[in-house]
């Protein structure tokens, strides 16, 4: 009983203690999710009037930053146009100077007074958010800002305002109070555009000089003209011819239009303006040092945004700062500081801009890295984020390289990593899908700039069939890419579904899918088979030849033994196999370099290879096997590794190509592969290859001042030679992208093939290609120099890419 009693008492004192500590933990866990939320400045926009709600008018809000237009001319001097306070007068005053707007019944609200350039941010965050506040009452918002950083602010409001009803910028190049000022006119027309409603959708605008233009396409373009203001690339949007709003074209975002794809991912309202991240500019120059990048970095930029020259470049010391913050984890976009122009070619933590100016791509950056830390994700929003990319029909899906398959270079007992090529299509690949066995629906999905994914808890020793299909944005799905790999024994060092025979053995055997290595003769050659290389199972032998047999000159320099590699199967391997050999480092003489050849046992001569120099040791790959050897070759100029080419299946040709002066890469050490050609980088790089004795006739076309200083010589000797003659009309478009039809009609000619129009080409689509190209098509394909693309098809209308365009002429060097 006292027990009892004693418990009854216990009790009775701990529940109010237990009940206080589980409230207050409930209440602390409550305040940690309250705190987890951002604080939302509240703003006192001003509500609707009655008389207003009685209006048959819009109700229009003009939120008031300040800036030229609201700037007081210095001591009164009313022809003082560049002298003079900005943000002197305030909006309510300036509203009602104005006649009574026949358009719009008008409201304002102070949210600042200063020039544009005061403006942090912070303070950008909370103007977005008074705008969104505004346009849950009001039908439309006018924001008046100085106009040195107008197309910052704008672009930060197109970017994060969530509200589809009309928001134009609109500011003054001349203050408010003096002869000829252009405030008036600007504030009274902007409201006119936000009260016509006609740029709904379109998200944030600018208004000025009665020109309509796309917030993340203007730029200022003069310091003191009225009609600083400027669209380089595609023009202004509308404009406003009293009385009318007239809308010309749509922007990217209007295309969207009640879609959900018309919104940004930039919600201010789950951030908190704590979260914006610096970003800052690099502006490149002649020589321009590394010093810039290295300190911004070390102020805390988590972006950079580098203004390069021409299309993005810059320095080599700007460049080595660049890679030095990569590895510290900065995010690099590139832009070009000419003012206009496309860029393209992402990765290794770079980003391409787009057409998006510095200052632009800044604002991008910054809302990115306060939203993401993911690099394929911010790439992938600058490349769909407003980008103008109209598509009217994309009722094709993307298609793989040649000889494209899937490959597993990584397996362990429950997983297997999986890669495949970059895909192509006619408008964008969206992403890639992965599908295990027969399943309908993905695991996975990845983004487009991702080219590998590692499936995880897996049985072990277990086979499984991967199939990768590529889609675009309209969903359109590829043909899968299928590979049938397996997870390796428990206990055994890696499940790499081949046999790394021993030393003592020159006999390998890999299974069907799988992958295997064979080191010989002390290492003097190993053979790596990669997961993938072969549908069938293989039995791969080695041989060392011990009599050169008349396969060598006497002046050639042998530096390693000739080695005969055979395989019990026929036919090319569907993913090069690599080849590492010793070699004697003794015998390479100044000027001299080792590189690797295989012998054409059809044509009884050593073809050169190439090959990756480690040491004492050279690496290449091939897709078939026969006899193989190093030699001494001389030594040419260094070829640079580009960035961007790693893996690509066109990587030999590019640096073949580069090697022999062909082509050269971009001054960011990129090659961009699949940027597209126009007629005269084609044409330039196809002289270069042939190297015609002839300088060339006189170009009579009538568009001559288009070709580009530095490919007329190559567009004349390419006329003189019967390459090209220009289009009928006399002209010879040089800057129009080259159709795959044009290129093999130019390489048939440089050719000299017999060609005949009623020629069956054996392509799918033969009654597509032109009936002028349809011989050409036909002699080059039998050449073995241009394939068909997916199904078959050759695709006549098709663009080529920088990398197709090579391998092409490479091809052609190789039939001379």
């Amino acid at each position: 009983m006292t027990v009892i009693t004693n418990n009854r008492m216990l009790r009775r004192f701990l529940s109010p203690l237990l009940i206080l500590a589980l409230l207050s933990g409930f209440m602390g866990y409550a305040r940690a999710a309250e705190e987890a939320v951002p604080q939302l400045p509240a703003f006192d926009i001003p509500a609707l009037s009655a008389e207003s709600q009685a209006s048959p008018l819009p109700n229009i809000m003009v939120v008031a930053t300040g800036g030229t237009i609201a700037g007081a001319a210095s001591q009164g001097d009313k022809t003082n146009f560049q002298n003079y306070a900005a943000g002197t007068y305030k909006m309510a005053d300036m509203v009602a100077q104005l006649p009574k707007h026949k358009n719009a019944d008008v409201s304002t609200f102070q949210f600042g007074n200063k020039g544009s350039g005061g403006y942090s941010m912070k303070d950008l965050y909370d103007l977005s958010l008074a705008v969104d506040q505004a346009l849950e009452v009001y039908d439309g918002v006018v924001v008046t800002t100085g106009t040195d950083t107008m197309e910052e602010i704008a672009y930060f409001l197109d970017l994060t305002v969530r509200s589809e009803k009309p928001v134009v910028v609109t500011g003054a190049m001349r203050p408010w109070d003096v002869i000829g000022t252009d405030g008036p006119a600007n504030l009274y027309q902007a409201i006119k555009v936000a009260a016509s409603n006609k740029t709904k959708w379109y998200g944030t605008v600018i208004m000025l000089n009665d020109v309509i233009q796309a917030a993340r396409e203007v730029t200022k373009s003069n310091a003191h003209r009225l009609d600083t203001f400027d669209t380089p690339m595609f023009g202004a949007l509308g404009y406003v011819d009293d009385p009318a709003v007239r809308m010309y074209r749509l922007n990217a975002r209007a295309l969207k239009a009640g879609t959900p794809e018309w919104s940004t991912p930039f919600d201010l309202r789950t951030i908190s303006k704590d979260d914006l991240p610096l970003v800052e500019i690099a502006y490149s120059y002649q020589e321009a040092g590394g010093g810039a990048i290295r300190a911004l970095v070390e102020d805390g930029a988590k972006g950079i945004v580098t203004a390069g020259t021409g299309a993005g470049g810059i320095s080599s010391k700007m460049s080595q700062a660049r890679s030095a913050a990569i590895q510290k984890g900065v995010i690099f976009v590139t832009t070009t500081r000419t003012g206009s122009g496309t860029m393209t070619g992402s990765g290794n933590g770079i980003i391409a801009g787009d057409n998006l100016n510095p200052q632009h791509a800044r604002m991008m950056l910054l809302l990115s890295l306060a939203f993401s830390k993911d690099f394929n994700t911010i790439k992938d929003w600058f490349e769909t984020v407003g980008a103008q990319d109209i598509v009217m029909d994309d009722a094709a899906p993307p298609v793989w390289p040649a000889n494209a398959a899937l490959t597993s270079d990584a397996q362990t007992t429950d997983s297997i990593a999986i890669g495949w090529p970059q895909a192509t299509d006619t408008t964008r690949v969206a992403g890639y899908a992965i599908y295990k066995g027969s399943e309908e629906e993905p695991i996975a999905k990845v983004a487009s700039s991702v080219r590998t994914y590692t499936a995880k808890g897996l049985s072990s020793n277990t086979s499984y069939t991967f199939t990768v299909k590529a889609y675009d944005d309209k969903g359109n799905e590829s043909v899968g890419l299928t590979g049938a790999f397996k997870t390796g024994s428990a206990g055994s060092g890696s499940g790499g579904g081949g046999t790394v025979t021993p030393p003592s053995s020159n006999e390998l055997t890999v299974p069907s899918g799988g992958s295997g290595e064979l080191s010989v003769f002390e290492n003097s050659l190993t053979v790596k088979v990669p997961s993938g290389a072969s549908k069938e199972q293989l039995i791969i032998s080695i041989q060392k030849l011990t009599q050169a047999g008349g396969l060598i000159d006497a002046d050639d320099v042998l530096l390693s033994s000739i080695f005969e590699v055979v395989k019990n199967k026929a036919g090319s391997f569907l993913v090069p196999v690599t080849l590492t050999f010793k070699f004697d480092t003794s015998l390479v003489k100044e000027g001299k370099k080792p590189s690797v050849f295989y012998y054409d046992e059809a044509k009884k001569q050593w073809i050169e290879m190439g090959g990756t120099v480690n040491g004492s040791t050279i690496s290449v790959a091939t897709d078939h096997f026969t006899k193989f050897a190093v030699f001494a070759v001389d030594a040419e100029p260094a070829v640079p590794e580009f960035t961007d080419i790693a893996g690509h299946w066109a990587a030999a040709s590019i640096r073949s190509a580069v090697a022999a002066g062909i082509v050269n890469g971009y001054s960011d050490g990129t090659f961009k592969p699949e940027l597209t050609v126009t007629r005269e980088e084609f044409i330039a790089m196809l002289m270069r290859a042939l190297k015609p004795a002839e300088p060339g006739a006189s170009l009579t076309f009538k568009d001559n001042a288009l070709i580009g200083a530095w490919a007329k010589a190559a567009v004349a000797q390419a006329v003189s030679a019967g390459i090209t003659s220009g289009y009928p009309d006399g002209t010879f478009k040089p800057g129009n992208k080259i159709s795959r039809a044009e290129m093999v009609v130019m390489i048939a000619k440089a050719l000299k093939l017999t060609t005949a129009e009623d020629a069956e080409t054996g392509f799918s689509d033969n009654a597509d290609i032109p009936a002028w190209a349809r011989g050409a098509v036909k002699a080059v394909a039998d050449k073995g120099i241009v394939q068909g693309r997916l199904n078959n098809r050759f695709v006549p209308a098709g663009t080529a890419t920088r990398a197709e365009a090579i391998t092409v002429i490479v091809k052609l060097l190789d039939t001379k």
